[in-house]
């Protein structure tokens, strides 16, 4: 009797053991979903501002060519509406260019190391 108990004893830690693993796998499907979720949410809401800044920067410029152009008065609003117009899209040039470049980088640096035995390491204790 004692035998029968342990055998299914050891069947109940197996699956449980197999329970546990689909439920990690589970999880970390869920929370890599939950990342991607709140990247792309952060990825939205600076596009938003940026967007947002654009718009502000190109109403400034328009409002200035409409009301002050004629009599070029308030000439201190063109350099500003002009880089409120500007600025985001060379942040997102220079966010997309990098990201870009990083990536490859990390592609190549990946594939060209070299594994080495641990015989050749600096800290072997038999050397």
């Amino acid at each position: 009797m004692g035998f029968k108990s342990q055998r299914r004893s050891g069947k109940l830690r197996n699956c449980f053991g197999i329970f546990t693993m689909e439920i990690y796998k589970e999880e970390r499907f869920v929370v890599a979903k939950q990342e991607s979720q709140e990247t792309a949410k952060t990825c939205m809401v600076a596009c938003l501002w940026s967007f947002l800044v654009s718009i502000t920067g190109g109403l400034t410029l328009g409002f200035w060519e409409y009301q002050y152009h004629p009599t070029n008065r308030q000439l201190w609003m063109v350099p500003f509406s002009l880089i409120l117009l500007v600025t985001p899209v060379v942040v997102w040039f220079a966010v997309f260019v990098s990201d870009i470049f990083n990536n490859k980088i990390e592609d190549v640096s990946i594939a060209s190391q070299k594994v080495r035995s641990l015989g050749d390491s600096v800290h072997d204790p038999e050397k």
